[in-house]
């Protein structure tokens, strides 16, 4: 059993990537059950269009995909509690760094993690690339609301990743993108309990030339490999533990 801790679909730069289309990648790669977020957000703030598509994804995939709502400061401006973009089907955020300027311990970021708080859901940060999403940078808000888990997507750098593990009992990290080597040096320190399998899929496919499915098979052969005992923790346990138990 496999639990994608990290999957996109929507407007993607000039590509929309439908739920049809993700869910038979997923389902040609082993892959059953999953946590989402909708690209979409990046160029629309609509609640109606984001929930129609939600909805899509949770019918056509008899309920086994769990939404992650992608922040975005468009949103905190139209609904300051986010109320408006809110329902039963959200179970976590997402924030993504790059796409949107987000100061690592400002004002908007900490009223996004004051709602997950008051709802008892974790958040997945984008790590890497520039100084501000690094995963180092979001040390004083981790600290700062120790209840909300924060999933540092990518786990770069894998230093600061592994700082953030150790001193920040709420942090926890995904393997979408990450090196197979950085994935084994964390297993080695003793970090399987805070490692969530994720594959960032469609987004591994605009890099390929191979199919997607057939990458992300190599991955999951590759991944089961180096977690050896460790495998369903990281498979399938600790995502059930961050997204699904409350």
């Amino acid at each position: 059993m496999i639990f994608d801790s990290h999957v996109h679909f929507g407007q993607y730069f000039d590509d929309y990537y439908t739920p049809p289309r993700i869910l038979r990648t997923l389902k040609l790669a082993g892959i059953r059950h999953f946590a989402y977020s909708s690209t979409s957000a990046v160029v629309c703030d609509d609640p109606a269009f984001l929930k129609e598509e939600r909805t899509a994804m949770h019918e056509l995939s008899n309920g086994r995909a769990h939404a992650l709502l992608w922040i975005t400061h468009s949103m905190l401006e139209n609904s300051k509690d986010l109320s408006l973009y809110l329902d039963k089907r959200i179970c976590g955020f997402k924030v993504h760094g790059v796409s949107e300027k987000w100061e690592p311990f400002g004002k908007a970021l900490q009223r996004v993690f004051c709602i997950a708080q008051e709802r008892k859901i974790p958040i997945l940060l984008h790590t890497g690339e520039y100084d501000q999403c690094f995963a180092g940078a979001y040390q004083k808000i981790c600290e700062s609301f120790i209840n909300v888990p924060v999933i540092l997507a990518h786990g770069r750098p894998l230093d600061q990743t592994i700082f953030m593990l150790k001193n920040c009992p709420n942090a926890f990290v995904d393997t979408a993108f990450m090196p197979l080597m950085h994935l084994k040096i964390l297993i080695e320190l003793g970090f399987s309990n805070r490692i969530l399998f994720g594959t960032d899929t469609p987004i591994p496919g605009r890099h390929l030339k191979s199919s997607l499915p057939r990458h992300l098979r190599s991955r999951i052969h590759s991944s089961k490999k180096i977690a050896g005992e460790n495998w369903r923790q990281i498979a399938w346990e600790n995502a059930v533990k961050v997204f699904l138990e409350k």
